[in-house]
């Protein structure tokens, strides 16, 4: 009898270590998936950062919260150095066209330090297929008709803004051969695709940039310094 009951006692210990031993396994391998879990959305979140893959809201969260405290980008300053501005009296429809296709090719151009302008390869040729139209230009002295025209208006308007800024050094720059009315005497520029060119350096220091508009009265060139 007494023989009997030790052996009951020690069949119940080997069945409490069993479980024991079941219920420890099964703690450690919910620990790994989770560890596992937490490396995943770890690396779904940095995925999602560096390869915009969609993820869950926490991670979107996180994905934020990285923005956020991302150092932001420098941003640039404008400092107006001149303007220029020459009236458009006369002109006819086609020249006005003319200038608005070349304010809009031109509008914007970075001139960086050290670096040389070209207005004809900045605008580039006056063809029919861009929209430009038959109007007044100069050759030789004469007046004729050729596509393009105005677009000495525009490069001469630009001359004398660069002619108000130190160290805008004028590479290259034509007179007409005829007095315009648009500028002072001496004071033109004239330009003519894989002629005559108007060219300046810039050695200010800075690069700048070029902004022209017009509205079929007025044509304006501004130069302003990138800080």
């Amino acid at each position: 009898m007494k023989s009997n009951k030790v052996k009951y006692i020690f069949l119940v210990i080997i069945v409490l270590i069993i479980i024991g031993a079941v219920i420890y396994f099964i703690y450690r391998n919910n620990k790994n998936d989770e560890n596992k879990n937490d490396d995943s959305s770890n690396n779904v979140a940095r995925l999602a950062v560096e390869s915009n893959i969609p993820a869950n809201d926490e991670q979107i969260t996180e994905i934020n919260n990285r923005i956020e405290n991302s150092a932001p980008e420098a941003t640039v300053s404008e400092e107006e150095l001149a303007t220029y501005s020459t009236k458009l009296g006369g002109s006819s429809e086609g020249r006005l066209t003319n200038i608005r296709i070349s304010c809009e090719k031109l509008n914007g151009t970075v001139v960086s330090n050290g670096e040389t302008f070209s207005f004809c390869e900045t605008v580039g040729p006056s063809t029919a297929e861009e929209g430009y139209k038959e109007a007044p230009v100069i050759v030789n002295g004469e007046k004729v008709q050729g596509l393009g025209g105005g677009n000495c208006q525009i490069s001469s308007t630009l001359y004398n803004a660069v002619l108000s800024v130190p160290n805008l050094t004028v590479v290259e720059r034509h007179e007409h051969g005829r007095e315009v009315h648009y500028v002072p005497e001496g004071k033109d520029a004239a330009v003519s695709y894989g002629s005559v060119d108007f060219k300046f350096k810039n050695e200010t220091g800075n690069d700048i940039k070029l902004y022209f508009s017009t509205d079929n009265i007025t044509l304006s060139a501004t130069i302003v310094k990138l800080i």
